[in-house]
């Protein structure tokens, strides 16, 4: 199969549309044809479509039918998901779904069957799967470097949940909406990344969640410890609490810490530190700086008739987690 260059982009009211992610960005960049966007409210997908010269559609049913794309970004409301998800294996269209891909893990997990049953083409992106500390941290890891692994931390704290109005994406205020709040959004990317480093299961040994800045029925604040097979702790701790808006930056934190060094996320690149050394690798990242990578692989992986790197079975083992810490944070 030739590499995808027509490409459809779904409910385009998900920010990562145009802002964050900006995957119609990442199209046009790619010089690839954006042949239509697709919104429930039309106004917001004839916005889209102007900004980047496409087609506007009130149906992403619509959408799929009229221009037969030969790929998907697949964005909408998180309850939403698995409807269009459902929609598109049937055609039979490769996509790419945002996370969380549903509000319920069983949702979720019975999605990943359906994908493994039909042998749909299914990605999710965890990019971060994709950048420098990830791939640093996994070959050290496999490689024995650290020596006995203590525990990693991930920490992404966001600004504002304010900014979700302004980029028409009001519904992550909606528990039945969102499915939650920090924790459904952000905590997937360190429920992913800890098994992918560390190469071991892991389960959620306490959480806690809060929602004292915004007062809003979702959190904008959570803090999750897991325990791998192995014993390695490790820390997934997210928030929209990032008081910089609008300057939309992020307070990252990416460490694993072992008996024999250390490796984190400082603002140059990585700080690589043990007796016998001390060393930054200039690889500076941001919050979003890998989802262009990860949009180039996907699409380069349907052409060249290779599964996905991220699949619709990681997501649906990142939301279980994701539901453990909500139920062990006393949250029902």
């Amino acid at each position: 199969m030739a590499q995808p260059r027509r490409i459809a982009v779904t409910e385009v009211n998900h920010w990562h549309s145009t802002y964050d992610a900006a995957y119609l960005k990442i199209l046009t960049e790619l010089k690839l044809e954006i042949v239509g966007v697709s919104d429930a409210n039309l106004s917001i997908a004839e916005d889209r479509a102007r900004q980047f010269g496409t087609k506007a559609f009130q149906d992403y049913r619509a959408l799929v039918e009229s221009t037969r794309p030969d790929f998907v970004i697949a964005l909408g409301r998180h309850i939403d998901m698995p409807e269009i998800a459902r929609f598109l294996i049937d055609r039979g269209v490769p996509f790419l779904m945002e996370k969380p891909m549903g509000t319920e893990a069983a949702t979720v997990a019975g999605l990943a069957d359906l994908v493994e049953r039909s042998g749909a083409w299914v990605a999710v992106p965890f990019p971060n799967r994709y950048s420098p500390f990830a791939v640093k941290a996994k070959e050290m890891v496999a490689a024995g470097a650290f020596g006995a692994v203590s525990h990693l931390t991930i920490r992404l704290i966001r600004p504002t949940m304010d900014r979700y109005k302004v980029w028409d994406s009001p519904w992550m205020w909606d528990r039945k909406l969102a499915g939650g709040g920090a924790l459904t959004n952000l905590g997937g990317h360190g429920m992913d990344l800890v098994p992918y480093v560390t190469g071991q299961p892991v389960r959620v040994a306490s959480a806690v969640i809060s929602n004292v800045v915004h007062a809003a029925e979702v959190e904008d604040y959570a803090l999750a410890t897991l325990r791998t097979a192995g014993g390695i702790l490790a820390h997934v701790e997210v928030g929209y609490t990032m008081p910089t808006w609008p300057q939309n930056s992020s307070d990252i934190e990416m460490k694993v810490a072992g008996a024999k060094c250390l490796l984190r996320v400082v603002p140059a690149g990585l700080h690589i530190l043990a007796p016998d050394r001390d060393e930054i690798i200039p690889t500076p990242m941001t919050a979003t700086s890998s989802y262009f990578a990860f949009v180039q692989d996907c699409l380069a992986r349907v052409g060249a008739g290779q599964p996905p790197a991220i699949s619709a079975r990681d997501c649906a083992n990142a939301v279980a987690l994701i539901h453990d810490a909500y139920h062990l944070a006393g949250r029902v």
